[in-house]
C-alpha cells in the first residue's frame, strides 16, 4: 500500500499506511457457511460469505448476538446432511454495523480442523 500524501498549502504531510492485520489475502467468494456459537443460547445459522480467505470469511447477518471474541464452530462449504462436512473451531474477531439493522461478522478460524462430522 502506497504512503497517504496530504497537501496543506506549501506543506505536504506523508502518513504512513494504515497496518493490515489480515494474515492471508481476501476474495470476494460466495461460500455457504454454518456459524453454530459455542454457548447454546445464541441460535446457529447458515450464511453465504461475503468474502473469503484461508484463515477466515466475511459474512453478513440480521442476528445482533456475535461479538469480538465469541468462540464459534464453522462448516465452510456446509451442505445439509452431507458426509463431507466438518466443523472447525473459530473466533468472531470484528462485528461491523451495516445498513438497515444488520451486521457485518469477520470470523477467524483456528485452522484447527476437527474430525467431528456434522449434519
Amino acid at each position: 500500500m502506497l504512503p497517504l500524501i496530504l497537501a496543506s498549502g506549501d506543506t505536504f504531510i506523508v502518513k504512513p499506511p494504515p497496518d493490515d492485520r489480515r494474515k492471508s489475502s481476501r476474495i470476494n467468494q460466495l461460500q455457504t457457511v454454518r456459524i453454530r456459537p459455542a454457548d447454546s443460547k445464541y441460535a446457529e445459522e447458515i450464511r453465504k460469505t461475503l468474502n473469503v480467505s484461508w484463515d477466515g470469511f466475511y459474512f453478513a447477518t440480521s442476528l445482533g448476538h456475535y461479538f469480538a471474541g465469541m468462540d464459534v464452530f464453522v462448516t465452510r462449504d456446509y451442505r445439509p446432511n452431507h458426509p463431507a462436512n466438518r466443523e472447525e473451531q473459530a473466533t468472531i474477531v470484528r462485528v461491523d454495523k451495516l445498513k438497515e439493522g444488520r451486521w457485518g461478522v469477520a470470523v477467524q478460524s483456528s485452522r484447527d480442523v476437527s474430525t467431528k462430522k456434522i449434519t
